[in-house]
């Protein structure tokens, strides 16, 4: 089995979004016991660096930083620039 680029791309996403998606679940639950919560920051980074789609639907799931413009617009549309990214490169490859 050859590994290419697209397959290695592709398991680092899984990976980011499962990881993105736990990290936003855990926050939540943070949150509703008063507890010490994950950073902004960190919240963003790990959605910037491939898991927004992680993120998007942690936040559907749990309606977790709805609230806030930056996660309410930033999000949606950096899963939209990922998945155009993913698309245009899987073309390329062809």
């Amino acid at each position: 089995m050859e590994i290419t680029f697209l397959k290695i791309l592709f398991i680092f996403l899984v990976i980011m979004n499962i990881s993105t998606f736990t990290v936003y679940s855990f926050d939540k639950m943070q949150a509703k016991n008063d507890r010490d919560r994950v950073p902004e920051l960190r919240l963003i980074l790990m959605t910037l660096f491939g898991g927004s789609i992680g993120a998007l639907i942690s936040m559907k799931v749990f309606n977790h930083k709805t609230r806030k413009w930056y996660f309410r617009y930033g999000v949606p549309i950096m899963a939209l620039i990922h998945f155009a990214l993913v698309i245009y490169m899987w073309a390329r490859q062809r």
